[in-house]
């Protein structure tokens, strides 16, 4: 029944209080029996929250880690000279979190499990049943806690990758990539949420060369933002062991690999 339900609700569009979804129609799509179905939801309503917990299961960010995989390899690959000096490889970094941020602020924003993310989030101080209200709770900060663990993974692989290691206040635990994750998701959702009316917010580009890089490359407002977020953190580690050119590009997709096994794990 849930099943269908979240079915009907991705091929007719979900509204905060799911107005379209009749029991009946999820009945029906379900084939199942409407004495069982009745059974275990006496009413429309008892049915209708368990369905907006789903929704809040599932509603995590898209993933786009295969993209950023391949072209990020592709990128090691071209610039293989300039991974053999701390510079160099400082300069790919910047190139790097460009294309990853680039791409998760695009592909957040075509998110339809995102938009059902900002509606529940809107929704739940509303909800009347305190009951519900926590079950929406617990949902949505999984779902915050998955991403957050994605990020982290991968940006403390990508810097341990490059001979790079968090600095000041970030630096001295084991908790300064979540802190730093958990604000560049935050400012993401904030970005993406002003392009819902304006996509320019996260599609305009302009050709720039930042952070002292060579290279120009196009840049969006966000994405020049949150990487000098993460480039105020960053410095070369003088202990690092740098892998050979061929190890870092076989190494980066599995970076992708890490940050699913990270969020998957999150509780």
């Amino acid at each position: 029944m849930l099943d269908a339900a979240l079915e009907l609700l991705a091929e007719d569009g979900v509204s905060v209080a799911l107005d379209g979804l009749q029991l009946e129609d999820v009945i029906r799509r379900a084939d199942v029996s409407r004495t069982s179905a009745y059974r275990r939801w006496p009413t429309r309503e008892a049915f209708l929250e368990d369905v907006l917990v789903e929704l809040a299961q599932g509603a995590e960010l898209t993933e786009v880690g295969p993209r950023v995989g391949a072209e990020g390899a592709a990128l090691l690959a071209a610039h293989r000279d300039a991974l053999t000096t701390e510079e160099g490889r400082r300069e790919v970094f910047v190139e790097l979190l460009r294309l990853s941020l680039q791409t998760d602020l695009e592909a957040t924003l075509a998110s339809p499990a995102f938009r059902t993310y900002l509606a529940l989030r809107a929704a739940f101080v509303g909800v009347p049943s305190e009951d519900l209200r926590t079950r929406l709770a617990a949902a949505l900060a999984l779902s915050e806690r998955r991403a957050v663990a994605r990020g982290s993974a991968i940006l403390s692989g990508a810097c341990q990758l490059l001979g790079l290691r968090l600095t000041g206040p970030l630096g001295d635990g084991p908790d300064g990539p979540t802190v730093l994750s958990r604000a560049i998701a935050a400012s993401t959702t904030g970005f993406v949420v002003a392009a819902l009316a304006d996509p320019d917010v996260v599609t305009a580009t302009r050709r720039l060369a930042p952070f002292g890089s060579s290279r120009p490359a196009q840049w969006s407002v966000p994405a020049l933002t949150l990487a000098g977020l993460v480039l105020a953190h960053v410095e070369p580690d003088p202990d690092a062991t740098v892998p050979d050119v061929d190890s870092l590009v076989a190494a980066l997709p599995r970076l992708v690999d890490a940050g699913a096994a990270a969020a998957a794990g999150a509780a």
